[in-house]
């Protein structure tokens, strides 16, 4: 008899305070929405963004504010106060005034339920610096083999045009821009090699701190089969994924939106952390 009393006890305990359920092993924080909760774990290789977003967390910074950008296919991205009631910025543009350098590691990618960090576009943002506290979930399609094969040949053409750019414009580097090196080649084929290969060897340097993107075959699969959304990878910053509670990613990204991609109805949310 004292057991079925228990029983009921917990029952109703956990009837009354469905908070009470116990987090799935890993996850560091829960991020609540009135569709359920969404259970996350954070990188620890990459610890400045996980630091970030526990420290956001247990601030409240993110209690109150909104997934104010749905794409269908693509990812619900929130973390704005701008967003929060009263907020008087435009949603889009918020943040805790600063950002975070770039933590972007092939080990890491925008695999469906992957958590990143937003940022600003390259032409303001050239060091792809991530936002102090905009974050996006992943949700994507499926992706075939001829897909990730083209996909992978130009992003790592946009990556490799992008820090050339900046490796020719680094002031460092100004000496270079000074060099005749058509000329060399014509008229001193030994000086224009050694001046190559430095020009070169030092560009190859500068390389190594900018991501490539390679699609491994266990990376291929999870694209093929799970789903997410590829093209963004060796881009942005992927810090944590989901563990638990993916299937809201897909019903948020299915809510009505107008102008913006921005939400009919306010997708509001608050943030927990659990460790």
């Amino acid at each position: 008899m004292k057991r079925i009393l228990f029983a009921l006890i917990a029952l109703a305990i956990g009837a009354a305070f469905p908070s009470c359920k116990s987090a799935p092993e890993g996850a560091d924080a829960k991020i609540v929405t009135e569709y359920g909760d969404i259970y996350v774990k954070l990188y620890d290789d990459t610890p400045e963004h996980k630091k970030n977003f526990l420290k956001l967390a247990e601030e409240g910074f993110y209690d109150g504010t909104t997934f104010h950008r749905v794409m269908k296919e693509f990812m619900i991205q929130g973390g704005d106060p701008n967003t929060k009631e009263g907020g008087t910025g435009q949603p889009g543009t918020g943040g805790p005034g600063y950002t975070l350098d770039r933590e972007i590691t092939p080990k890491h990618f925008h695999k469906k339920g992957a958590l990143a960090a937003a940022r600003l576009d390259d032409q303001v943002n050239p060091q792809w610096e991530s936002s102090g506290s905009q974050f996006y979930l992943v949700q994507g399609k499926k992706w075939s083999d001829a897909e990730l094969d083209q996909m992978q040949a130009q992003m790592n053409m946009m990556i490799d045009a992008h820090v050339r750019r900046l490796f020719d414009e680094d002031a460092k580097n100004a000496w270079m821009r000074t060099v005749d090196l058509e000329g060399l080649r014509e008229n001193n084929p030994d000086s224009f090699a050694i001046m190559n290969d430095q020009i070169n060897t030092e560009y190859t340097a500068f390389r190594t701190n900018w991501p490539k993107v390679n699609f491994s075959p266990e990376v291929r699969e999870i694209y093929k089969n799970k789903g997410g959304f590829a093209p963004l990878d060796g881009m942005y910053t992927v810090f944590g994924e989901v563990v638990e509670g993916e299937e809201l990613i897909d019903v948020i990204a299915g809510v009505q939106t107008g102008p913006g991609d921005v939400p009919a109805k306010d997708v509001r949310i608050t943030v927990e952390v659990l460790k």
